[in-house]
This record gives C-alpha cells, structure tokens and sequence, in this order.
C-alpha cells in the first residue's frame, strides 16, 4: 500500500471514529425525532389521567346512584303512598219524595311490620358496599394496567436509542471495512460478514422501534388520550430491593382485595335479603279511617284493618331466588379465594426469578459503564484497531440492551405482584 492510500485511508478512520465519538447523542435525538416528542407525563400523572378519562370506570360509578336510590327507597317511613278514598251518591226517598246526598271520604295506608324497614335498610347499605367495592376493583386494575405499560415504555425508549447506537456502529464498521476492502487490507469474508451484522442490527433497531411505538400508543389508549395526542413518559427505571415475604403478601390479599370483598359483601347483601323476603310472608296491614254523612241523618266515622290472606303467594320464588343468589355467593368466594392463592404464588415466583437474574447484570453494569469508557480510551491510545473498537464497543452495548430488557422484566413481575397482593411496593 502507498504512502498517499495510507493516509487516505487513516484520515477516514479519524473521521469515523470522531462521529462515533458524537454517535449517541445525535442518534439518541434522532430516535426521539423520529417517533416525536410531546408533554411529558409522570407515572402519578399517568394514573390520574387513565381514571379520570376510563369511560367504563365513568359509567361502573354511575352505579353508585343506584345503590343510593336503593338505600333511599328502603329508608321510607312507609313502604306506599296513602290512598285517598270518597264516594257520593244521590238516594231517593218515595216515601218523602225528596232525594238525598250521601257522601263518605276515606284514606288508607300500607304500614311495615316484622322490622321490614331496618332489614330493607340493611340490604341496600351492603349493596352500596359492595358496588364501592367493585369500584375499587376496576381502579386498582386500572392503575395496574397504566403502571406495567409506563415502565414499559420507559424501558422501550431506552432499548431504542441503544438500537440506534448499535445500528450506527455497524454501518460505520461495514464503511471502514469495505474501506480496507478497497486498499486491500480486508477480504471479502470479512466484508459480507459485517454487512450481514448490519442488516441485523437494523432489524432490531426496526423491531425496537416497532415495540416503543406499539407500547406508546397503549399507554395513549390507557389514558383516554387520541393517538395522535403527544405524550412522552417522565421518568427513570433503575433497580430497587424490594423486601417482602409471600405470607405477609398473602394475608393482606385475603384481607384487602376489593374483589374479594365485593364477593363477601354480596353474599352478606343476599343472606340480609333472605331475611327481609322471610319477613315479608306476613303481608303489611292496611290502616285505613272513613267519614261520611247521610244528608238529613247523622255523621257516621269509623275505621277498619284489612290484611291480605297469605294462602297463594308466599313469596315463594322470591326466596328461592335469594337463596340460590346466596349461596353462588359462597362458592365464588371459595373460587376467588383458591385464585388468589395460585394468582399470588405465581406471581411471587416469577417476581424472584426476575429479581435474582437483573441482579446478576447489577453486579456487572457499573464494570459494564466502565469498559465502554476503557474501550473509548484504549483505542485512542492507539492499542486497539478501529474495527476492533467498534466490535468490542458493540458487545457491550449488546449487554447493555440485555441488561434493560432484565430491567423491565422485573418492573413487569413488580407490578403484577402489586396487583394481586393490593399493595403498593414501588415507592
């Protein structure tokens, strides 16, 4: 090789090296021009959104109204509005030959006995609990959903201005090969070899990007917001010990989780119910008072009780329904309670797994931060090649990559265990 091709050939390796020198920050702003920039929304302002904008969370609160309808209802003094009775009518008298005026006005009222109006009381307070319950249900499972799918795209953007990087690396290696290829000082293995590598790193960099953007426009759906609305996650994911014990988890789950509780209200709501449709087989009495006055007689007043015969209806299919609403009460609470049980020992070990395998990179990633600054150095030492440098620089950010994908595996099992045990664990 001449003297002239020798320099050619070490002031284009000058130039590559010096723009790998800049290559992250300009291809990290690159990758986030490319799939666009907007407000940026914390993970508590994420969850604020998502339960304000949820239509279905909007229409389960509407609900609410109901359940307090109900509890109006049953607080009524009297179960029935009075009932105003008159009656006139015009009578002849042959013997006198005169007609006459009778009149006779009446009002009547349905009244409760047996306790009816504190048993129906009863009955709508629990299923106004309940639907609270049922409530907190859909927003802990909101918040859930909002928190796996932020880490998510925290992690996503990360992975993909590493692909960038990586991407950017590659095609600058292929250069310099095809470089040396030119002067002679590379063979053709080599070449296709990196040009392959190439075309891989740019379909990673492609199914990064197509995961970030895939991600984004989830937590968009999650937060009522259009798809073309421009958010960006606020926020750093970076390990963090989590101590707890499956017991501890388990006894809390049993204790608090409102699912778990709105089946346990419903089936005090349905056993209250069974008592109050018992009570009602003794129909309600009807108090009722008349006055009336025979025209030239005297005024006559009085009153009368009247009591349906309870010989047909004994309200029957009423109580057989309550029974049977009681009793799949009873088994969905033994089904939810065996649910949480596996629900949570799953999660738990999943949630160990993950933890033990991010912590074998925790072990290696501040060794991994300082070979990527090693490498930069050694090489403008002159004791590595430019190729070298750029395959060795590839390996760690590879690593690197590795190490993120751990990262948001572990976040994922965090939050899945937050939801089945109801607890928070990420502070």
């Amino acid at each position: 090789m001449s003297r002239q091709a020798c320099c050619r050939l070490i002031s284009l390796l000058t130039l590559f090296f010096m723009s790998l020198l800049y290559a992250p920050e300009i291809l990290a702003q690159q990758a986030l021009n490319l799939v666009g920039t907007g407000q940026a929304v914390t993970l508590e302002e994420a969850i604020g959104i998502a339960l304000e904008n949820n239509r279905d969370l909007a229409a389960f609160r509407k609900r609410l109204e109901e359940a307090r309808g109900d509890l109006t209802k049953a607080s009524l003094i009297l179960p029935s509005n009075p009932k105003l009775e008159s009656q006139m009518d015009n009578r002849h008298s042959t013997r006198e030959n005169e007609t006459h005026t009778d009149y006779t006005v009446g009002l009547s009222q349905e009244v409760r006995i047996a306790g009816q109006r504190g048993k129906a009381i009863s009955v709508a307070e629990k299923g106004l609990e309940k639907v609270k319950a049922e409530i907190d249900t859909l927003e802990w499972t909101i918040t859930s959903r909002v928190k796996g799918n932020f880490y998510e795209v925290l992690a996503l953007k990360k992975v993909l201005e590493l692909r960038e990087l990586i991407q950017g690396l590659f095609e600058k290696l292929t250069k310099a090969l095809r470089t040396k290829y030119d002067a002679g000082a590379a063979t053709i293995l080599e070449l296709n070899s990196t040009e392959i590598q190439y075309v891989r790193a740019k379909k990673e960099y492609l199914d990064a990007r197509g995961r970030y953007l895939a991600s984004l426009l989830n937590l968009k759906l999650l937060l009522g917001l259009p798809q073309d609305s421009p958010i960006e996650a606020k926020g750093e994911l970076k390990y963090r010990k989590i101590q707890t014990d499956l017991s501890g988890l388990m006894e809390k789950a049993l204790k608090f989780r409102p699912d778990l509780k709105a089946l346990e209200l419903e089936e005090e709501r349905a056993s209250r119910e069974v008592s109050l449709i018992k009570s009602q087989r003794i129909p309600n009495p009807v108090l009722s008072g008349f006055f009336g006055r025979d025209e030239g007689s005297d005024r006559i007043a009085g009153g009368a009780i009247s009591i349906p015969l309870p010989l047909i209806d004994r309200k029957q299919g009423e109580l057989q329904k309550a029974n049977a609403i009681r009793d799949a009460a009873r088994i969905n609470i033994e089904g939810r309670t065996l649910q949480i049980h596996k629900e949570l020992e799953s999660a738990y070990q999943v949630f160990l797994s993950s933890e033990k395998g991010l912590e074998v990179y925790e072990e290696i990633l501040s060794e991994l931060e300082d070979s990527l600054q090693l490498n930069e150095l050694t090489y403008l030492e002159g004791k590595t090649s430019f190729v070298e440098f750029l395959l060795l620089q590839n390996n760690l950010l590879e690593s690197k990559a590795s190490y993120l994908e751990a990262l948001l595996g572990y976040y994922q099992a965090l939050v899945e265990l937050e939801r089945v045990s109801f607890k928070s664990l990420i502070e």
